[in-house]
């Protein structure tokens, strides 16, 4: 009596195409998807794979700022903390026009985010609460010395100033992230032969090529710096804490020596 036919199973594990496809529709944190990605690029022998996703892995630290992907400027809003005569003043929203005139140039209404994709994860968790990430301004200190130095009040002292991003804009960055692991792995799929798990590497390397330096390489993220902490004070102030008495004048040597410090420190960035 014959026994009866054993089903036929496929034993052999998912690709690593199609595990990575999966992970993204499944919400697979970014970093993890990333890590799988480099594997992957060493499979298909593309070089511009593993270097892209090794990137948004290690960050963009000493990377031109006209060279990184748009999604990583984000809009933020300028806040400042400060000790007055009436108290405590904490997350003091100005505008760039309230800034010393030396230095309005330079700063803007956008963050620029360099940290790896791990650390932005990170910071979405632990200000899930807050609903803010805090990011200090490039050269912070001088340029509250300076905001007090032109103020012309002896009373007052600015003791952080910063960037305030909603946590959905860094979530919509990494979103922005995901969304290119996509649209690459949507072209590997598309020079993928029937049957195959790979392309060939010349075929790899132009489809995700088309993704990272083709026209939609730079995507800007279109969240608004929402969520923002609402000013808060032990004390009642009257309008803007440093406008009384407010004295910006290049004549001003003390103010001016300030003002070249920030200036330099910002050269000094762009140069390096």
């Amino acid at each position: 009596m014959d026994s009866p036919e054993t089903p036929k199973t496929d034993a052999s594990p998912p690709s690593l195409l199609s595990e990575i496809e999966r992970d993204l529709l499944d919400d697979v944190p970014v970093s993890t998807v990333l890590r799988k990605l480099i594997i992957l690029g060493g499979y298909a022998g593309t070089s511009e794979l593993r270097d892209w996703a090794a990137r948004e892995l290690q960050g963009y630290i000493g990377v031109p700022e006209d060279q990184l992907p748009r999604y990583r400027i984000v809009p933020a809003i300028i806040q400042v903390d400060a000790a007055v005569p009436q108290g405590f003043i904490k997350h003091q929203t100005i505008g760039v026009h309230e800034l010393p005139e030396e230095i309005r140039e330079e700063i803007s209404h956008n963050a620029t985010f360099r940290q790896g994709v791990g650390e932005l994860e990170a910071m979405v968790i632990t200000y899930d609460e807050s609903k803010t990430v805090q990011i200090m301004l490039p050269g912070a200190t001088a340029i509250a010395n300076l905001i007090d130095y032109s103020s012309g009040r002896r009373d007052q002292k600015i003791t952080a100033i910063y960037w305030a991003v909603s946590t959905s804009a860094i979530t919509g960055l990494l979103d922005q992230v995901r969304t290119r692991m996509a649209q690459m792995l949507g072209e590997l799929r598309a020079v993928t032969p029937a049957g195959a798990a790979l392309p060939n590497p010349v075929d790899a390397s132009k489809a995700v090529s088309i993704v990272i330096h083709g026209k939609n390489n730079r995507v800007s993220v279109a969240h608004a710096a929402s969520g923002g902490v609402a000013s808060t004070a032990e004390g009642e102030t009257e309008g803007r804490f440093w406008t009384t008495g407010r004295r910006i004048g290049a004549a001003l040597v003390g103010a001016c020596t300030i003002a070249a410090t920030v200036i330099a420190w910002f050269q000094f960035q762009a140069g390096g």
